[in-house]
């Protein structure tokens, strides 16, 4: 896994229905190495995304703005490690993530997450107050070559606080490269599946679906697709 960090990276996304799952492990675990620890290989993990009262960061998504952000808090089940972390898409395409190991999974930002914040984003801390939380289970795999990282996430649960909602028969498929390259097996897979590539962001699909007066007109498409691979 210390091969395969790629905190500097291309990303490539695929939305699938659950039920295809198992014809997708049964290719990939010739190909694909799992990653288990105390022979568990499947980990929920636990997000708190930040954002401002205006929506900031969504709306830059929404809006298809480059350089645009994510900021979150993230804990793994696995190790019960949390990590404070700021993912930027800048303008070629490519997903920085920096990350700050904290002690608690804690809604309260420290000095250190907020002088991040400030470095990253240049905007105050203080602007910044949870606005989702986003929980999934995830497969890890890394490739025989170790150049490359998939997961795939299921049990997609989002809350607010007030309203929730469990995307429980959908999948999301991601490919780590350090650059984009369409002979990965695991793409070639997708291709043979029929399965298209897609952009997806948790934070932005868990946001219109627990919030009724937040835009979303750019992402209809995206959303009416996702919802006939659902009732499908």
């Amino acid at each position: 896994m210390d091969l395969v960090k790629l905190l500097n990276r291309k990303d490539t996304k695929f939305a699938f229905h659950y039920s295809r799952l198992g014809y997708l492990l049964e290719r990939l675990l010739s190909t694909y190495q799992l990653l288990q620890v105390n022979d568990v290989n499947t980990f929920t993990y636990q997000n708190t995304y930040f954002d401002t009262d205006d929506n900031l960061f969504y709306n830059q998504h929404h809006n298809e703005k480059r350089n645009r952000y994510k900021v979150r808090l993230r804990q793994y089940s696995g190790t019960d490690d949390c990590y404070f972390e700021i993912k930027t898409k800048n303008n070629k395409n490519r997903t920085i993530k920096k990350r700050l190991k904290v002690e608690t999974n804690t809604e309260n930002l420290g000095g250190n997450e907020r002088m991040m914040i400030e470095d990253v984003i240049n905007i105050p801390p203080q602007l910044l107050s949870p606005k989702l939380k986003v929980n999934f289970t995830r497969l890890t795999f890394v490739d025989k070559h170790h150049k490359e990282r998939l997961t795939i996430d299921t049990s997609l649960l989002v809350k607010n606080g007030v309203t929730s909602k469990l995307f429980d028969q959908l999948t999301i498929a991601e490919i780590k490269q350090n650059k984009y390259k369409a002979n990965s097996e695991f793409i070639q897979i997708m291709r043979d599946m029929k399965i298209p590539e897609m952009r997806f962001s948790k934070y932005c699909m868990g946001m219109l679906h627990v919030n009724n007066d937040i835009k979303y007109n750019r992402f209809k498409p995206k959303l009416l697709y996702i919802n006939k691979l659902l009732q499908s």
